[in-house]
């Protein structure tokens, strides 16, 4: 088995084939989640926070939205759904709706599938990868551009720090090559070697990735360059006053040479996105609390709001640099801000250092037991 560093071993040319080939079957048979974040509710948080946006503008000529990695198109026909629900201004009527997928296969198979539901005409099916550049669209903009677990499939590598010897780790994988193995059950080893951060990471991500390990102690982050990279191409694609709304999973960092398993779904893969480092690329500085906070420096804007902190899911909302207007969070983003308190501490704080509270419980006990018996 030959080992390769992560983001270039053959685990993401199976993956990559698994979605070019299998077609709706990677969701028909539940395969691949999508419920969690295509449903009627999640679409409904989108088009409520998106209406609002839309309602700045007094005049609106028409209303331009593309979906990246459309799946079975359950987000789609949701969003659809919760728009004409929502719409007092008879705005549902200028909506043009573009489903996109990389897969060809993918795309024939849904276009068939809509062919006969009652929003069919609101939708055009495009051919996009959005590890490339955006050549299919070059003639046209968008008023908003979503995207439900797609930077997840992107590449991304692992690095790890240990700031003692002030040296950087990266991980590689040794792969089994047996292609009759669904991914999950091939045998994979991980390894981390030496990394020359200096000379082997962009310049210009090298300072915001370093502020993303802890402070003074070994911990591992996940470098999602390859979300970065999308997510800037997606930009360029936005009308001045379009938004970009990405919900997919956090990769907090973690202590120690953790090599972040990716979940494995079908016969691919998802690695979690380090929104940490998105969201500070755009604004070139160190921030402290990024979750659920609105920022604004002279030019982008971004609220990255923290859903579920047992995944954890974050939603990321994000504008290009010349947006005109202040993003102002609607009111069912907050209720879900404050719903997850609880939980967003538990996990932080007790998952986080799960060996410290079983510590602390362990002690308890034996406090309580010498208290009884002796």
């Amino acid at each position: 088995m030959q080992v390769k560093r992560f983001d270039q071993s053959e685990i993401w040319d199976i993956h990559n084939e698994y979605f070019l080939n299998r077609g709706l079957k990677a969701w028909s048979k539940g395969e691949v989640p999508y419920t969690g974040i295509s449903n009627y509710y999640e679409a409904y948080k989108k088009v409520a926070f998106f209406y609002m946006a839309l309602l700045e503008d007094p005049k609106i000529d028409g209303i331009n939205i593309l979906e990246l990695g459309s799946g079975n198109g359950a987000f789609a026909i949701n969003f659809l759904k919760a728009f004409e629900d929502i719409d007092q201004n008879n705005l549902f009527k200028k909506i043009k709706y573009t489903i996109s997928d990389y897969s060809q296969k993918t795309l024939d198979e849904l276009k068939d599938k809509l062919k006969d539901h009652e929003y069919f005409a609101k939708f055009s099916f495009k051919i996009l990868d959005i590890n490339h550049e955006f050549h299919q669209v070059a003639d046209e903009d968008y008023d908003l551009i979503m995207s439900n677990y797609l930077l997840d499939q992107l590449p991304a590598r692992i690095i790890a720090k240990d700031p003692n010897k002030n040296l950087y780790y990266e991980k590689y994988l040794s792969l089994e090559n047996n292609p009759k193995k669904k991914i999950k059950k091939l045998k994979r080893k991980t390894v981390f070697q030496e990394l020359d951060f200096a000379n082997d990471i962009k310049l210009e991500h090298q300072k915001i990735l370093d502020s993303c390990f802890r402070y003074k102690k070994k911990s591992t982050i996940v470098y999602s360059y390859g979300a970065l990279r999308a997510i800037r191409r997606i930009l360029y694609k936005l009308k001045p006053k379009g938004i970009y709304i990405a919900s997919d999973f956090n990769a907090s960092s973690k202590p120690g040479f953790d090599d972040f398993d990716p979940c494995f779904y079908g016969n691919s893969l998802a690695q979690a996105v380090n929104f940490e480092f998105i969201c500070k690329y755009f604004f070139n500085e160190d921030i402290d609390d990024i979750e659920h906070k609105h920022f604004k420096k002279e030019d982008y804007q971004f609220v990255l709001i923290y859903e579920d902190p047992i995944k954890p899911l974050h939603t990321l909302i994000l504008t290009r640099p010349d947006y005109p207007d202040t993003l102002h969070l609607n009111d069912i983003y907050n209720k879900v801000y404050n719903q997850n308190i609880l939980l967003r501490f538990l996990y932080r704080y007790l998952v986080e250092f799960k060996y410290s509270l079983i510590l602390f419980l362990l002690i308890s006990v034996a406090f309580i037991f010498f208290q009884n018996f002796f």
